[in-house]
Order: structure tokens, then C-alpha cells, then sequence
């Protein structure tokens, strides 16, 4: 699961910094907003917002949530939390 993450995000991220047209990000997000039923997620998060979430906290956030997750689920997992997340 935090291999598919890792790979995932910096793939994402090398796609928007490769073409870097900010344009598209905000079609994107303007899309993801007008479709937000279908996209709650993606909507909720705010991931496409640029002015919103720093790519480094938006990935240590995601990576966060799984840590969590998989510790809740009764996984073992040496460090759980990169950053204290009630500072976000």
C-alpha cells in the first residue's frame, strides 16, 4: 500500500511539474469542483489547490492517513506520524 502511495504521488507530481501549465490544474480543479458528487474526495481535499496544500505536506498528510490506518488495523509500524496532524 505505501509503495502504490509513494509511486502514485510522484508520479502525479512529476506530471504537473513536467508540464507545468496552470491552465490545466485549474480545469482540473474546476472539474473536480463542478463534479464534486463524483469526486467527494478529491473535493474534499482540496489536492488540486495549489494555494491550499504544498505538494511536500499533501503527501506527508496522505502518508499520515495510511500509517494511521494500517496502525489502527492492527498493522506494525515503526513511526506513525511525520508531522503532528492536529497542526493542519
Amino acid at each position: 500500500m505505501v509503495a502504490n502511495y509513494v509511486i502514485g504521488a510522484a508520479l502525479t507530481e512529476a506530471t504537473w511539474h513536467r508540464f507545468a501549465d496552470p491552465e490545466a490544474r485549474a480545469a482540473a480543479r474546476a472539474h473536480v469542483a463542478a463534479n464534486a458528487g463524483a469526486y467527494p474526495t478529491l473535493d474534499a481535499s482540496g489536492h488540486l489547490d495549489g494555494a491550499r496544500w504544498d505538494d511536500d505536506v499533501l503527501f506527508e498528510e496522505g502518508l499520515n492517513g495510511i500509517l494511521l490506518a494500517a496502525a489502527r488495523a492492527g498493522g506494525t509500524v515503526s513511526k506513525l506520524v511525520l508531522r503532528n496532524p492536529t497542526e493542519f
